[in-house]
């Protein structure tokens, strides 16, 4: 996975919440995938009544698997004290931001010089097109919605910019070969090296069965696979929410998979999903 498909699919489960409002109890579901977050932000559980704009931000870190890049907060202000931390911090509001980017707003900005006021709201940018933004947002008119600014409009606090190359990098990590350390020197005599077949002949099946290729998953999936990953992870311990396994790879799957990524220490999957090392613990552990 390259850094701009992984923004690209940060973009893609922001857009599916689009519509989730507080109203009729939609929003729960970003509420309770963010309370899935382990260890939670300063040990606070949030209810469906508090603001929760950060709250939608972290939520899709962890139903990506990337809070060690999008940084969790329930609180815009602490969010941009971990960016400051880790030095992914942009202050200048002139920036022209990148699909993934957190885009931060103060209200109380004058529009005069610098706004280095207390945050007040947060959202994911989506996309630029010319000098506008496109942007959804989490408890904007308590409901996901989208909005637009101008690049260096007022109210633009800064940027949090997740490291999604470094992101990127570690689900794609495979280790060197000559980080290995060198193998112990064998008596040439001692050596047997047997006869390795070009293919590989897997056993014959009863009539009517057939070998099948379980294919790689990813958020937006339905298929009778997905349905048997999410026994899978339901037999594990995992939630998958509500609806069970109803063979829909939606957010309640994809913050199970992500919590079942993280325990398992999964890294070498093409993608964030369930590839061939998910499935084989899926499976096997």
């Amino acid at each position: 996975m390259t850094e701009n498909e992984l923004r690209a699919r940060v973009c893609a489960l922001a857009e599916s919440w689009v519509g989730k409002k507080q109203a009729d109890g939609s929003h729960r579901e970003i509420i309770d995938i963010y309370n899935q977050i382990r260890p939670l932000p300063r040990g606070y559980k949030m209810t469906y009544t508090d603001f929760w704009c950060a709250a939608t931000v972290s939520a899709l870190a962890q139903a990506l698997g990337l809070t060690d890049y999008i940084f969790p907060e329930c609180s815009c202000d602490r969010m941009i004290q971990l960016y400051k931390q880790h030095g992914r911090w942009m202050e200048d509001d002139a920036y022209v931001p990148k699909p993934g980017d957190v885009i931060f707003y103060d209200w109380d900005d004058s529009g005069a010089g610098d706004n280095t006021g207390a945050s007040d709201h947060v959202g994911t940018v989506i996309s630029v097109s010319g000098s506008v933004i496109n942007i959804i947002e989490g408890n904007c008119g308590k409901a996901v919605q989208w909005t637009a600014r101008q690049v260096n409009g007022r109210y633009i606090r800064g940027y949090g910019l997740p490291d999604y190359a470094a992101a990127a990098s570690a689900i794609n990590f495979h280790e060197d070969p000559e980080d290995d350390p060198p193998a112990a020197e064998v008596p040439e005599e001692a050596v047997s090296i047997p006869d390795t077949p070009a293919t590989v002949t897997l056993p014959a099946l009863p009539e009517g069965w057939h070998y099948v290729a379980l294919p790689d998953l990813q958020i937006g999936d339905e298929s009778e696979a997905v349905r048997a990953a999410q026994l899978l992870l339901k037999g594990h311990g995992y939630s998958i929410g509500w609806m069970g396994a109803d063979g829909e790879y939606g957010p309640k799957t994809e913050a199970a998979v992500g919590k079942f990524r993280r325990d398992r220490e999964i890294v070498s999957d093409s993608v964030i999903g369930i590839g061939p090392e998910a499935w084989g613990k899926l499976i096997c552990d």
